[in-house]
Parts: structure tokens; C-alpha cells; sequence
């Protein structure tokens, strides 16, 4: 099974040499290679979900050493290993990605003729980044595979995006380089103090882990200034992974990039390079830094629910429907943060299937959009109405992703926001109850644009490839229009990449059991991990006369005068 996962991260990258090396195929051609390629990779992929045991916590599909270390040494001297392996978090997240690079190649189907070849290499060498990233066990590996996904992305916005492409890819490159940097400071700094306590050199994630977690250095456990170490790695660390969520305020790049993305670009961009972010914050942060992460929590609560509300408000000034769709992603993840910072494994749970939901739900709404952007080549709401009449199975997957996303119950994005707000609820009250109204204005946005873009009399502009100029619908008096469009319908390959994720939209809305069950032998030593070292901070801080220890018996204390006295014992 070890070389099965190696098979499954490294084939996309071979059929990117590929086509790499035949850049003028024609582009049925190189379509149907990309779409072979991505196929036999999301085969594989189900082949390992299937035989994940969903009752161990360590890393699975791995090469082991008889000493239980992962993988083979490739940098000797320096510790580090080629390891990869996968628990029950990067699991879904490596099935997410498998998932859709279908959608993505279907989306590009008919609307990339020029230069296929190099565009599906791309997305081909994409997909090998973002599965080796979460296949990653050693932290040079990680972050290796977290800089490479950068590289076919920004040329996938510079080459095939909008108008505004340039600005938009060299904007998405610059921001997160420099939070990476930032982040790589923080993971040096995270192998410093274990080498510097222990004497071991390693880049080895889950030995970092456990071994930070029982650490024989008092001041690792002291997280109560902002000089702190936990604290000073933690905000590091934070930094790059931020601006992949992305959270308020580092958000400004990432509007920008999904209007002028290529509709597969916008699909892999929300429905999976955003979940890097998150999956950094759960495996960095929380694991290894967990102090850091309670010291900071009102400022990384209100961080969140500010971009939740923001995120809404921002979608809901919006008249293009791909911007909309791409502030709406804004709000979404600053759920995904909050449940994370509840730092319990309720709100923890709720976030890590909610980025399977995101991913899911967004990739469909982008897919969605590109399907009339491409017939229409228009996105501004006031142009477009009543497409029911044009295509009632496209109005179905629109409509459906679109309740997934408002967190409908019985649809998926139910079962990742709830528990969310009940872990926040169980820590902070107020911060849960402004994530609600956020849940509330995230359904107004959608159903607002369901209103204006698929109900009502037939609206359409002049149609891409059309004789007729326009196309406006005659209705009756209830306003539904039953004008015979001049619009394409929908086609076969569109079908095919949205179907799947209306099926999980449903599936994970009504069990979701199966997900749970492979998710929680992960996050719940994460959890333990933050109640351990919490206690062991508590028992470590030293006695001051502001501050006792909790097991130390208070001495009795001689008769004093009267006195008016504040809660923390100073005279009044």
C-alpha cells in the first residue's frame, strides 16, 4: 500500500511531463489524456480510502523503519526523510483534491482549445502538489510541496484567466511567498527547540508532535506574554497559513484571483489550495503549538468571526456572481477557523469536515458559473435571469450547491457548521452567537442570487456563438418565462464533473457517520494534546503574590484589620 500512495501522488505528475513535452496536441487529445490521467488517480485514491483503518490514529499507507520512523532518509546529515502517509485529515483531503481534478478537466473541456496541452500539464503538476502535501510526513517535504503548488497556479491565472490576469496571479504569488517565508522561520524555529533540548535532528511531523508535547524545558510550557516561545512560533507559523485560508485581513488577494482564474483554476483554487491553510493551522499550530494558540484565542476568535460577517456582507454587495461566489469563501473559512480555535474537539470535528464541505460545495458553485459564463460571457446579475428556463438541471446543481453551502439541514454544509457553533458555544458564547448571524446572512446572499439569476422570466445577452442578438424571454403574469433559448445546453462532460458532488452533497448531509469515524483517531490526540499542555502549564507556572499554584494549600493567614478588598487581593 506504501507504493500504491507513492503511485498515486507522483502519476499526475507524469502525465504533466507528458503533455508537457507535446505542448502543440490538439486539445481533444490532450483532454482526453488529462482525463485518463486524473481518472486513474482518483481510482487509486478510493483503493487507499477503502483500505484506511479507520481505528488507528498513526499515519497509514507508509514506508517504516523497524525503529517506527517513516520513510528513508534523503538528506542524511540533516534528518530528513522522503516520508509520506496518511491519516484519517489528510485522507479526505487527499480524496477531496482526487475528487475534483474531474470537475476541474470537465470544466475546461470546450472552454480551453488554445495551448490545452500546457494548460492540462498544469493542473496535472497542481494535482501532484497538493496530494504530496498531504501526504507529507516530513516537514521539508511539506513545505517543499506547499511552494511548488504555487508555481502551476500562478501560471494558470497569468496564462488563461481574464483581463486582469497579470495583476492577479503576480498578487497571488507575492502574498503567499511572503507569508511562506514567514512560516518556514517557524518551522526552523519548531526543529530548533527540539534539537536544542533533545540533541535530535529530525523533520519528522508526528516525532516533532510528541515529542514538543513532552518536552523537558519549563519555558515551553509558558505561554503567558507575547515573547513566549510557543507564542512567537505560533504567530509564524500563522502567518503563512492565514493568508492560504485566507482570514481577515489578508484576504485582499484572493477576490481578485478567483474572477480572473480559469473556471478549473477558481474550482482547485476554493475547493482545495484554501484548505492548505486550515490543514497547516491543525497540523502546525494546534499540534506543536497549542499554548500559543490559548494565549492568542480572543484575538484569533475575533479574527474569525469579523471575516465570517465581513465575508457575507462583502458577497452580498456583489453584482457579478463568480465574485459573490469568491467572498462567500471569505466567510466559509473563517467558520473553518473558529471551529478550530474552539480548541475542542466538537468545534475541531466541525471544522475539518467543513473543508471537505467547502471544498465540495464552492467547486461546485464555480463549475456552475462557468458553465453560463461560457455561453453567455457575462457574470453581472443584472443581465442574466430566469436561466431555470434555459437549463432546469443546470438550475438543479446551482440551486442544490447553493443549500449545501447555506448549510441547509440534511445537506453537508449542516453537519460541519453546527458542530462548529456548538464547540465556540461551549468557549466563548458571544463569538458563537456573531458566527449565527454570519450563518444567517450567508443564506440571504444565496438565495438572493438564486432569486435574480435563475428564477423569473428568461433574461439572457447576446448568446457566444449565436445569430441572434439577444434573447429575452416573453412571461405571463406570474413572471415565469417559457422563451425557447438560443444558449447551448448543458453538456455531457458538464454533467458528468457535477454530479458527483451533488451526490455528496446529499450523501454527507444525510450520514455522515463514515467521514467522522476516519476524522476523529486524528484530531482527537490534537485535542488531548492542548488539555495536556495546559495542564502541565498550569502546574509549571511559577508562585508568585498574583498567583498560586492550583494544588498548593493555602497557609493560614493571622487576624488583619478590615480592609475593602478587589477580587485580586490588593487593598482598596
Amino acid at each position: 500500500m506504501a507504493s500504491l500512495l507513492l503511485l498515486t501522488v507522483f502519476l499526475p505528475l507524469v502525465g504533466a511531463a507528458v503533455l508537457a513535452a507535446s505542448p502543440g496536441l490538439d486539445y481533444r487529445k490532450a483532454r482526453r489524456n488529462a482525463l485518463v490521467v486524473v481518472l486513474a488517480t482518483l481510482a487509486l485514491s478510493l483503493f487507499l480510502l477503502a483500505g484506511f483503518d479507520p481505528d488507528k490514529s498513526r499515519p497509514q499507507f507508509g514506508f517504516e523503519d523497524g525503529d517506527g520512523s517513516f520513510g528513508f532518509p534523503w538528506m542524511g546529515q540533516l534528518g530528513v526523510r522522503f516520508a509520506l502517509g496518511v491519516d484519517g485529515v489528510s485522507l479526505w483531503l487527499f480524496a477531496l483534491t482526487s475528487l475534483l481534478m474531474i470537475t476541474a478537466v470537465f470544466s475546461s473541456w470546450e472552454s480551453i482549445k488554445e495551448r490545452a496541452a500546457t494548460h492540462y500539464a498544469l493542473l496535472l503538476s497542481l494535482q501532484t502538489g497538493l496530494l504530496g502535501l498531504f501526504a507529507s510526513l516530513d516537514v521539508v517535504m511539506f513545505y517543499i510541496f506547499f511552494e511548488f503548488t504555487l508555481i502551476p497556479l500562478f501560471f494558470l491565472i497569468g496564462l488563461y484567466g481574464g483581463h486582469d490576469r497579470k495583476r492577479a496571479s503576480v498578487t497571488f504569488f507575492l502574498y503567499t511567498l511572503a507569508g511562506s517565508l514567514l512560516t518556514l522561520l517557524g518551522v526552523i524555529a519548531l526543529v530548533g527547540v527540539y534539537y536544542s533540548h533533545t540533541g535530535i535532528l529530525t523533520f519528522s511531523m508526528p516525532e516533532l508532535t510528541k515529542g514538543l508535547a513532552t518536552l523537558k524545558w519549563d519555558g515551553w510550557f509558558e505561554a503567558d506574554s507575547w515573547a513566549s516561545p510557543q507564542v512567537v512560533i505560533f504567530l509564524l507559523l500563522f502567518a503563512g497559513f492565514a493568508i492560504k485560508v485566507p482570514m481577515f485581513p489578508f484576504h485582499t488577494w484572493l477576490p481578485l484571483a478567483h474572477v480572473e482564474a480559469p473556471t478549473a483554476g477558481s474550482i482547485l483554487l476554493a475547493g482545495v489550495m484554501l484548505k492548505v491553510g486550515g490543514y497547516g493551522l491543525f497540523r502546525f499550530n494546534l499540534a506543536m503549538t497549542p499554548l500559543g494558540a490559548q494565549f492568542l484565542f480572543p484575538w484569533l476568535a475575533a479574527l474569525s468571526v469579523i471575516g465570517i460577517v465581513y465575508g457575507a456582507l462583502a458577497a452580498l454587495a456583489q453584482t457579478d456572481v463568480k465574485r459573490l461566489v469568491a467572498y462567500s469563501s471569505v466567510s466559509h473559512m473563517g467558520f473553518i477557523v473558529l471551529g478550530l480555535f474552539s480548541l475542542n474537539g466538537t468545534g475541531m470535528d466541525g471544522a475539518m469536515i467543513q473543508m471537505i464541505n467547502h471544498g465540495i460545495t464552492t467547486g461546485a458553485l464555480f463549475a456552475c458559473v462557468g458553465v453560463f459564463y461560457e455561453r453567455y460571457h457575462t457574470r453581472e446579475m443584472a443581465e442574466l435571469g430566469g436561466l431555470w428556463n434555459w437549463s432546469p438541471l443546470w438550475a438543479f446543481f446551482l440551486i442544490l450547491a447553493s443549500l449545501g453551502s447555506a448549510a441547509v439541514p440534511l445537506l453537508n454544509g449542516f453537519v460541519g457548521e453546527f458542530p462548529i457553533l456548538l464547540g465556540m458555544y461551549r468557549r466563548s458564547p458571544p463569538h458563537a452567537v456573531i458566527a449565527a448571524i454570519g450563518m444567517v446572512l450567508g443564506a440571504y446572499y444565496l438565495l438572493w442570487m438564486l432569486e435574480r439569476v435563475v428564477f423569473g422570466p428568461l433574461k439572457e445577452p447576446h448568446v457566444h456563438g449565436s445569430d441572434d442578438s439577444a434573447s429575452h424571454g416573453a412571461a405571463d403574469s406570474h413572471g415565469h418565462g417559457h422563451a425557447h433559448s438560443h444558449a447551448r445546453p448543458i453538456g455531457w462532460h458538464e454533467i458528468a464533473g457535477l454530479t458527483p458532488l451533488m451526490v455528496l452533497i446529499v450523501f454527507i448531509g444525510v450520514y455522515p457517520k463514515p467521514f467522522f469515524d476516519r476524522l476523529r483517531p486524528a484530531t482527537e490526540p490534537v485535542v488531548a494534546n492542548i488539555t495536556a499542555e495546559e495542564h502541565h502549564a498550569k502546574a509549571t507556572k511559577p508562585v508568585t503574590a498574583f498567583a498560586r499554584p492550583e494544588s498548593a494549600p493555602t497557609p493560614p493567614q493571622p487576624a488583619a484589620p478590615a480592609t475593602n478588598v478587589s477580587p485580586r487581593g490588593h487593598s482598596l
